[in-house]
């Protein structure tokens, strides 16, 4: 979808997919040039990381300007690919795909009660989140973005151009893999998938804004149910 919709060459093309009887998937993939921007990071200079972070804000926002889906979930319309979302039995009520934003985060809240049942325990915990989080989290009708959801450096290759500059004058071009959990999902969860990973011992922490919108109290709040599931 990405490469049809002119992302070539900011991510890997595409060459064969299958599903093996298991239903285990396997993708054929483009290599693409570069370090990651993790390994990168510690050596760069504050230019270097606004001009990297400027390309990459760059390309988040070409694919939430994509044709949006109908609902929220993965990429061809089934179940949200994040793991927060997991259900061993494939429940809906959990895996979604969710028809509102209000539903998604139902999801996440469906399956704070679930660990708590397994675990023969009732969850408190999701009683305050449907209670108090719901109306704060969700606008009514509000359509779901393409968002990667996993924006850390490991996933994100700079490659250097050196002198070589190409006809832009571009000094760095940066590409992002790992689309696995790759769909449809509310505006602020780019933002908030990306502060779960964050280990606060660097700028990283603060310097993604300049790629990425902040949603700080979506955050926060999501984090709450973050540390309830994993």
């Amino acid at each position: 979808m990405l490469e049809r919709n002119g992302m070539q060459g900011c991510v890997p093309r595409l060459y064969a997919m299958w599903k093996e009887e298991d239903g285990q998937l396997f993708l054929v993939m483009e290599t693409l040039k570069g370090g990651t921007l993790q390994c990168m990071w510690p050596a760069l200079e504050n230019s270097e990381k606004e001009v990297i972070l400027s390309k990459l804000g760059d390309i988040l926002s070409r694919i939430r300007k994509l044709p949006h889906g109908n609902v929220f979930g993965s990429v061809d319309g089934g179940s949200v690919p994040h793991h927060l979302f997991y259900s061993s039995v494939n429940d809906p009520l959990v895996s979604g795909p969710f028809n509102t934003e209000r539903d998604f985060v139902r999801g996440l809240i469906a399956r704070s009660r679930w660990e708590a049942r397994r675990n023969g325990k009732h969850s408190y915990l999701a009683d305050f989140f449907e209670e108090q989080l719901l109306g704060v989290l969700t606008v009514m009708n509000r359509k779901p973005v393409f968002t990667h959801s996993d924006i850390q450096r490991k996933n994100i290759l700079v490659e250097r151009l050196g002198g070589n500059l190409n006809r832009e004058g571009e000094e760095f071009r940066v590409s992002v893999v790992d689309w696995e959990s790759a769909g449809w999902y509310p505006v602020w969860w780019e933002y908030v998938a990306a502060f779960f990973a964050f280990r606060w011992s660097d700028d990283w922490c603060s310097r993604i804004v300049e790629a990425v919108d902040a949603w700080l109290a979506e955050a926060a709040m999501m984090k709450m149910i973050y540390l309830d599931l994993f």
